[in-house]
């Protein structure tokens, strides 16, 4: 399932689908209304306030009940759109991709974690010593965007240090976090992921250089509101087990207005998911929800995004996130 958070000019509050085609999502909510009608022969009102309770709740816990109720929503599924043909299917079920906002898969995070310094070329380009343990570092929620929202470039006010001229594109493949994790063993960590996404860790790099390796000024860097856009929408673990795919041999690029600008692959993080998973549950407890970005490959432009730009996020078999600078 590639599971995506959206709003639509009819719905106040946030909607939950995932994609059946390049240009169609199957609203959740709909869909279980109209299964419990057909299949249990439930009262239209009865139905909809039911999934509506479902689906009143923080992202982090939705996403733990789509967990639960995985096998009702395949069934629903097959019997709503029969040999994956949904044409003829109510209206509302099925949504049209450019007819809807894109929110943050999990908007409301209860962790976002960033890891540093996780691919060998940009450790080496930097010619920083190879880290002995993950390093991390967190990011506030007013940071988070979803596909195709705008990236606000810092531009200051009376403060030193709140303006930057120089912002850079970090792109990463990031976890969601499934299960409370606490002092997990690495070789069951994949049991505590819910799926992946993709991440853009944006950083005021000439605030960062202020004091290079200072963990304040890089807190600064990356706290700016709109600086940590995520989706366009989690692929749920299962499809990635179930069709073989290695996680660890995704292409990864990064892209400004259509021209590539860096590229790298998973294969070259110095430290595995099993791993950071296993060192961070340690020290803190992981939650449902908790976002973990597990590092960028060499990130730019070395003149930094300017107005006007579009950046990608292209991942082998996750997708593309896409955002526009202003």
């Amino acid at each position: 399932m590639r599971l995506i958070c959206y709003k639509t000019d009819e719905s106040y509050l946030p909607r939950y689908g995932f994609l059946i085609s390049d240009n169609e999502i199957i609203d959740l909510q709909k869909l279980l209304e109209n299964y419990l009608i057909e299949e249990y022969d439930m009262k239209q009102e009865n139905a909809a306030s039911f999934t509506a309770m479902m689906f009143s709740t923080e992202s982090r816990n939705i996403i733990q009940r789509i967990s639960f109720l995985k096998e009702i929503i395949e069934r629903a599924f097959s019997k709503t759109c029969p040999n994956n043909r949904c044409s003829d299917i109510k209206e509302g079920i099925v949504k049209r991709i450019d007819k809807i906002r894109f929110l943050p898969p999990v908007y409301d995070p209860p962790k976002i974690i960033g890891i540093g310094l996780n691919y060998d070329e940009y450790r080496i380009l930097l010619k920083y010593p190879k880290p002995e343990v993950p390093l991390f570092f967190f990011k506030p929620t007013n940071t988070l965007i979803g596909h195709k929202e705008k990236i606000i470039l810092p531009r200051g006010g009376k403060w030193p240090g709140t303006s930057s001229k120089i912002v850079f594109h970090e792109y990463e493949l990031a976890v969601i976090i499934g299960r409370v994790a606490r002092n997990i063993d690495k070789n069951k960590a994949f049991d505590y992921i819910y799926g992946f996404t993709i991440f853009n860790d944006i950083t005021a790099h000439d605030i960062e250089m202020i004091q290079p390796g200072f963990v304040l000024y890089q807190q600064r860097a990356k706290a700016f509101d709109t600086f940590s856009p995520v989706g366009p929408w989690i692929v749920t673990k299962d499809e990635i087990i179930d069709k073989g795919v290695n996680i660890y041999n995704l292409r990864i690029l990064r892209k400004r207005n259509g021209i590539i600008e860096g590229e790298s692959n998973t294969r070259n993080m110095i430290f595995k998911i099993e791993e950071i998973l296993e060192f961070l549950s340690e020290i803190m407890t992981l939650e449902p929800g908790d976002i973990i970005s597990l590092g960028s490959p060499p990130a730019g432009p070395p003149q930094g995004l300017q107005p006007g730009d579009v950046i990608e996020t292209e991942i082998e078999y996750i997708g593309t996130l896409t955002n526009y600078v202003i």
